[in-house]
């Protein structure tokens, strides 16, 4: 990997843990994801006018546009409900490092693919990170307890964020194969958004305007990064190899736990640093067996 390859992603992951960081310290979590993708889809509008006149969008790009778009949803769904009930040093690694971890597991249950010893070392990297993650201490009789806290609650939520992850991910493999990544990004934040409104319309529509005022700052800081941290990704992809990339940008489950830890004051620090490195780790194996 190159030393500008490397810059970007490190940068990207540094980013993406930051717009995590503001989003766990909002209110209403939906609310703010709702707000952050509005903002987004108005920022970006310059990107789409430059890239739109030599695009077309054929019937398999709309179907991923749309598929990813409901994904999406579901996705920061279950990410606002983690966070509204989770530690940012629980929640971020076990959605970021569960994704990776579903990947090659449905690859192999449902398309026959087999594990490399390198992936199958990541796994159970990851696995043991998920576990230790939930610890409170180190001792013995601490070791049954994660087990009791994948019940239920930001845990879980968690894990459901890591499955939209995996799914998102495949589905988008495919389409920016069909569409220009910045129109496909786009379409799909602006479906996206539409899909969250009557949700959060349904459930929230009286928190809108006191989150804007709370938040408005983090709101607008969020809307510009969500995308743009994407897209520094995607332009890394265009200089560096896809496992490499994939691997470094994972710097970010670090990152997330030490900020969580250091700057929120969630408590049982060393546990769940130790899991998000082991996790970490984890995630960068599997992206280099690839």
């Amino acid at each position: 990997m190159s030393g500008i390859a490397l810059a970007i992603v490190l940068a990207s992951a540094f980013l993406h843990a930051g717009w995590n960081f503001l989003l766990k310290k909002s209110d209403r979590k939906i609310v703010f994801i709702w707000w952050f993708e509005l903002v987004g889809a108005v920022i970006f509008i310059p990107m789409l006018l430059y890239f739109l006149p030599d695009v077309s969008i054929p019937l398999k790009g709309w179907f991923c546009i749309i598929a990813s778009a409901v994904i999406h949803a579901a996705y920061f769904i279950c990410m606002g409900s983690a966070y509204q009930r989770g530690d940012l040093s629980l929640v971020y690694p076990l959605a970021r490092g569960s994704g990776p971890l579903f990947v090659p597991l449905l690859a192999v249950l449902l398309l026959g693919e087999e594990v490399a010893l390198l992936g199958g070392i990541g796994i159970f990297f990851i696995v043991c990170g998920i576990h230790c993650i939930h610890l409170r201490s180190f001792s013995g009789a601490a070791f049954w307890e994660p087990f009791a806290a994948l019940k239920g609650g930001a845990s879980l939520w968690a894990f459901f964020t890591g499955l939209a992850i995996a799914a998102y991910t495949l589905v988008d493999k495919v389409g920016v194969g069909q569409v220009s990544p910045p129109v496909y990004i786009y379409i799909m934040m602006l479906i996206t958004w539409v899909l969250l409104t009557p949700w959060v319309l349904i459930r929230e529509k009286g928190e809108l305007m006191s989150e804007w005022r709370r938040h408005k700052g983090s709101i607008m800081a969020v809307g510009f990064l969500s995308g743009f941290t994407y897209l520094m990704i995607l332009f890394a992809l265009t200089i560096s190899k896809v496992s490499y990339v994939a691997a470094v940008r994972e710097v970010s489950i670090v990152l997330s736990a030490y900020c969580g830890i250091a700057y929120l004051g969630e408590k049982h620090g060393r546990q769940k640093l130790v899991g998000a490195v082991l996790i970490c780790l984890g995630v960068i194996a599997i992206g280099l067996s690839r």
